[in-house]
């Protein structure tokens, strides 16, 4: 079978810093089960690279050089968004005439790509399209005032229902998010909705690791229980909730807060920690991949936060890679995301309302006290995802629905 992927992010093959991207090995996945992927993804133009064509491992890979989109502002990041269907269908009539796909996947948000979908489906109506719905656009950024204009909302929500209208099978990242759509976009036909959560694939259980070398390297007390964060610092995260936290520990010497990303709000993040003496706290920027994976296995707590005003349930992916390596959870979450009713079916961790600060901190007590809860809870989390969240299920998931003849 003949795979076309697009997707707004898709990691370099050398000289990547992020951990894996999920999708990326879901995508792997469809290669070792003998399919054929080409993919399509942006390259920005801070990164002063031109638009090329090129093999990368098992993949054909078509960089496209667009705006920027990532770390910019909202005029930026908007007008890149706007901008990116051209440039790739552009690109695609160009470097890719010839090809001919069975099965299209993407990825929303952006939910722009219905005019790439909908040409793909106008010349190649035997091709199959699947929608793997990571957000739910734009109702996402009128929860957080990023968008107040009704005019832009409206454009934006009539591109989102285009994009469900063109989507043969649309995956859901929770059953919290299949009962959203079916109550807010009822013309959504039922059987086209199905609950497809984000995946990893497992590497070794090797566990956590005790302090060590990579916490020496980058100033971690060895004798700390370290809460970490890893992954982007934006404003859906609502880390002020986290400063909160900062601050109620500042005195403590027996707790250390860890923070690993990117994002609009690290700076601010960098500033506030600075200004008001968080000794307690290291914020770190990307690291090389294996210097992460390996500083992850020397902590001991993996913090998920969630900003408080969504509307709409999301089910954060990082959780994942904390349930890899048997790293118990703690969350500060919003009312509408059913991630909290999963973490507790699973117990692999405690959580609470953002803005909580109470039942936050008796949480985080509890964990840090009480190292056998910890490796119970690490466990939980392992099982669940060997269980539940694995790329392979994903495929199998995906691939029910385009079982072909040739095959």
């Amino acid at each position: 079978m003949k795979v076309l992927y697009l997707t707004f992010g898709f990691p370099l093959p050398t000289g990547d810093s992020a951990p894996p991207s999920d999708l990326k090995q879901l995508m792997e996945e469809f290669c070792h089960q003998g399919h054929q992927v080409d993919v399509v993804t942006i390259d920005e133009r801070k990164n002063r690279r031109p638009t090329r064509l090129v093999q990368e491992g098992p993949f054909q890979v078509l960089r496209v050089r667009t705006g920027n989109i990532f770390d910019v502002g909202l005029y930026e990041k908007g007008l890149g968004t706007v901008t990116i269907p051209w440039l790739l269908s552009r690109a695609m009539a160009r470097l890719l005439p010839e090809r001919r796909y069975d099965l299209v996947l993407y990825v929303a948000p952006p939910v722009t790509f219905s005019r790439i979908i909908q040409g793909l489906k106008r010349r190649q109506p035997w091709a199959k399209t699947y929608l793997i719905l990571k957000d739910i656009f734009p109702q996402n950024a009128r929860d957080l005032g990023m968008i107040r204009n009704p005019l832009l909302f409206a454009y934006f929500r009539r591109q989102e229902r285009r994009l469900y209208r063109l989507s043969d099978s649309i995956g859901c990242m929770s059953p919290g998010n299949v009962a959203y759509l079916r109550q807010h976009s009822p013309e959504i036909p039922a059987d086209r909705l199905e609950v497809l959560p984000n995946t990893r694939t497992p590497g070794p259980d090797t566990g956590l690791l005790p302090p060590g070398p990579l916490r020496r390297k980058y100033g971690i007390p060895e004798q700390a229980v370290v809460a970490l964060y890893g992954g982007n610092l934006g404003v859906p995260q609502g880390l002020d909730f986290l400063l909160q936290v900062f601050e109620a520990n500042r005195h403590r010497s027996d707790l250390h807060f860890l923070l690993v990303g990117r994002g609009t709000e690290r700076k601010r993040l960098a500033e506030a920690i600075a200004t008001k003496g968080l000794t307690h706290v290291t914020l770190l920027s990307e690291l090389p991949r294996l210097d992460y994976e390996a500083l992850a296995r020397e902590c001991d707590i993996g913090m998920i936060c969630l900003d408080p005003r969504f509307t709409i349930p999301n089910f954060p992916s990082r959780v994942l890679s904390y349930f890899e390596i048997r790293m118990p959870v703690l969350a500060a979450l919003d009312r509408a995301t059913d991630f909290g009713a999963m973490l507790e079916a699973s117990q692999a961790g405690l959580w609470c309302l953002a803005g909580d600060l109470a039942t936050f901190q008796a949480h985080l007590d509890r964990l840090a006290a009480d190292p056998a809860l910890r490796a119970r809870m690490g466990a939980a989390g392992r099982r669940h995802l060997e269980a539940n969240f694995t790329s392979n299920q994903a495929y199998e998931k995906i691939f029910k629905h385009f079982r072909f003849a040739s095959l």
